[in-house]
C-alpha cells in the first residue's frame, strides 16, 4: 500500500461513492475502484459494505481512515517542514479568536505582518468549541479565547488578565467616580454581549451579580460587538466589557469607568494542538505572545 492508495481510499470515504471521489481525484471510476479492490484484498478486510446508493466504512475501514488522515497529514507537514528550513515565515497562517478575544489576536497578526511581507492571513472568529473543533481538523493553527480549556489534546498559554469596566454613553450624567461597584449600577439598563452558543462572558457578568445577590438590569442581549457599541453610544443603554474590546474602538460617544473591587476579569490564553507540527509562522506568532 502506497501514499497515492491511501489519499484514493480517504476520498472514496469522505465522498461515500466511487463516482464522486473518482470526478474529485480527475481519475476515471474504473481504475480507481480496482485499486480499492486491491488495497482489500491486501489488507485481507473489507473497508466499505457496498449498497445500490453509498459506501459505508466497516469497522476496519473506520480505524483505516483514521490512520490514513494521521499519516497524510503528518506527511504534508513535513514537506512544509523542510521546505521551510532555508526561508523565513511565509505561506499562509491561520488563526482564530473568540469575539471577546479579537483585540487580541489581530494586534500580533499586524505585528507578525511587519516583520514578514511574504505571510498572508486567514483570521477566523468563532466560539470557544468551533475554534477546538478548526484546531483538530488543521484548519487553523493557532486561537485565542477565554474560556477554560480542558481537553487534555490542547496546549495552552494563559496570558495577562483583562479587566472588565463599565462602558457608558458619553451624553449620560454620571454622578460617581472614576470608580464604581456593581452595587452602584444595578439599576443602570444593561446591553450585554451574549454568545451564539453558551455563556461565555455573558454568564461570568450575571454570575458576579448573583454572587453578590444583586440582580442586574438587562436591557438587551446582543451578539454584534459593534452593535451594541453602537447602541451604547447612542445612549440606549450601558455595557460591561472586557477592557481590551474597546481597543477595536474609536470610543466616540462613550464613556469608560473602572470596576473595584470585584473578580469580573477575562483570562485570555492561547491554544493550539498538543505535540503537533507548528508551521514556522505559527512558532514566531506564538513567540509574540
Amino acid at each position: 500500500m502506497d501514499i497515492r492508495q491511501l489519499k484514493y481510499f480517504v476520498t472514496i470515504a469522505e465522498e461515500g461513492k466511487i463516482t464522486t471521489a473518482a470526478k474529485k481525484l480527475n481519475i476515471a471510476q474504473p481504475p480507481l475502484s480496482k485499486q480499492l479492490k486491491q488495497m482489500e484484498e491486501e489488507l485481507g478486510v473489507v473497508l466499505f459494505d457496498r449498497d445500490n446508493k453509498s459506501l459505508n466504512l466497516t469497522l476496519e475501514g473506520e480505524r483505516l481512515l483514521l490512520r490514513a488522515k494521521e499519516l497524510l497529514n503528518k506527511l504534508d507537514e513535513t514537506m512544509v517542514e523542510v521546505q521551510e528550513l532555508r526561508k523565513g515565515a511565509s505561506g499562509i497562517l491561520s488563526v482564530g479568536s473568540n469575539l471577546y478575544c479579537a483585540s487580541l489576536i489581530l494586534s500580533k497578526v499586524v505585528d507578525i505582518r511587519e516583520k514578514n511581507p511574504g505571510l498572508t492571513f486567514k483570521v477566523w472568529e468563532g466560539e470557544t468549541i468551533h475554534l477546538i473543533k478548526m484546531l483538530s481538523k488543521r484548519q487553523i493553527e493557532i486561537a485565542i479565547t477565554n474560556s477554560p480549556i480542558t481537553e487534555k489534546s490542547i496546549s495552552q498559554m494563559t496570558l495577562e488578565s483583562d479587566p472588565y469596566v463599565l462602558v457608558l454613553p458619553e451624553k449620560w450624567t454620571w454622578s460617581g467616580s472614576e470608580q464604581c461597584r456593581l452595587d452602584e449600577i444595578i439599576n443602570l439598563p444593561l446591553i450585554l454581549l451574549r454568545p451564539n452558543y453558551g455563556l461565555g462572558a455573558y454568564g461570568q457578568i450575571v454570575n458576579e451579580f448573583q454572587r453578590l445577590d444583586l440582580t442586574p438590569n438587562i436591557l438587551c442581549e446582543c451578539q454584534d460587538l459593534i452593535m451594541l457599541l453602537g447602541l451604547v453610544s447612542s445612549g440606549f443603554g450601558a455595557t460591561i466589557l472586557p477592557l481590551s474590546l474597546l481597543s477595536l474602538h474609536s470610543l466616540g460617544g462613550l464613556r469608560v469607568i473602572k470596576l473595584k473591587d470585584q473578580t469580573l476579569i477575562s483570562e485570555p490564553k492561547v491554544i493550539w494542538r498538543k505535540n503537533s507540527y507548528l508551521s514556522k509562522a505559527a512558532k514566531e506568532f506564538l513567540k509574540l505572545f
